[in-house]
């Protein structure tokens, strides 16, 4: 397979999902952090809604339950049991029912194809994004939690020019990192999900870099303790756990100068990388690098 073809058709990380058990106060927090925040959307099919803060090429998803009558996807368990913070990941590709297909033939335990849309509450309007998608089983994703491989159907209905420019500078997602306790366990689910060339092991965990660009960083607790700061409370021992996002920025000057602002305390880890705990990011470790951060 070449370094650029799309095993199981997945052909980027279109967006990490970001549990927050109140999506008002979300706001409030990722907009203190930079960011334009676009309008609520809200899931037609679930009780759940989102913020979306938007990329030219990927996203953030902020998810929160805004009708606990009705499923929620399992949002309500999660928060439950780990708290706010990554809660997994979606993967893109424009031709869902090739991958889908592709990925049963692979042995994922893909599930069935499901058509969703969501309400995006403009003021005085509303607008219906749709998309396709399909969930992998967790025993699937080893070290993602929660993943879902999806197809837009409406994406200029989300990706508007307006909701690009953010006053931090960030400009899309360089890498989402997390913890595991088993490499050779996780570097076989990761292959089988997402093939062998994307999929690195090392001493220290496993990288997976996606045809997209981004890197996933998925590396033993004492080594994410060192490269990313302390992890939130896992809900028992050797849980694996996202909990890192880095975001690529021209130069962290701006992000730097925007944080200071607002008052939200953040370290320099690096000369060209700034962190923001998470307890000031929703429950995530959330960093601004630029080019070449390491």
């Amino acid at each position: 397979m070449g370094a650029q073809e799309h095993y199981n058709g997945i052909e980027s990380l279109d967006h990490p999902v970001i549990a927050a058990s109140d999506l008002d106060v979300a706001r409030r927090t990722f907009e203190r952090l930079g960011f334009t925040v676009p309008p609520r959307g809200s899931h037609v099919e679930w009780g759940t809604g989102n913020l979306c803060i938007m990329f030219p090429d990927d996203y953030l998803e902020v998810r929160g339950i805004i009708d606990a009558s009705r499923f929620t996807m399992d949002l309500d368990k999660h928060l439950d049991r780990f708290g706010e913070g990554l809660m997994g990941m979606a993967f893109g590709t424009s031709d869902i029912e090739h991958s889908h297909a592709e990925a049963v033939r692979n042995g994922i335990e893909a599930g069935r194809l499901r058509h969703l849309t969501r309400n995006f509450e403009h003021a005085g309007r509303w607008t219906q994004p749709a998309f396709d998608l399909f969930a992998p089983s967790a025993a699937d994703a080893d070290g993602l939690m929660h993943v879902v491989v999806l197809e837009h159907l409406t994406p200029e209905l989300i990706r508007r020019p307006e909701f690009l420019v953010h006053a931090n500078g960030c400009t899309g997602i360089d890498r989402v990192a997390g913890v595991i306790f088993d490499i050779e366990r996780a570097s076989g689910k990761l292959r089988r999900l997402l093939g062998d060339t994307a999929v690195t092991e090392h001493p220290q965990g496993v990288d997976v870099r996606l045809p997209g660009g981004q890197t996933i960083e998925l590396l033993q607790s004492a080594a994410y303790a060192t490269k990313y700061g302390n992890i939130p409370a896992l809900p028992e021992p050797d849980c694996p756990r996202l909990g890192a996002v880095r975001l690529a920025v021209e130069n962290t000057a701006a992000a730097a100068a925007v944080l200071s602002g607002n008052k939200v305390p953040f370290s320099r880890p690096a000369r060209n990388r700034i962190r923001v705990a998470p307890e000031h990011a929703c429950g995530v470790t959330l960093e601004f690098a630029e080019a070449g951060s390491e």
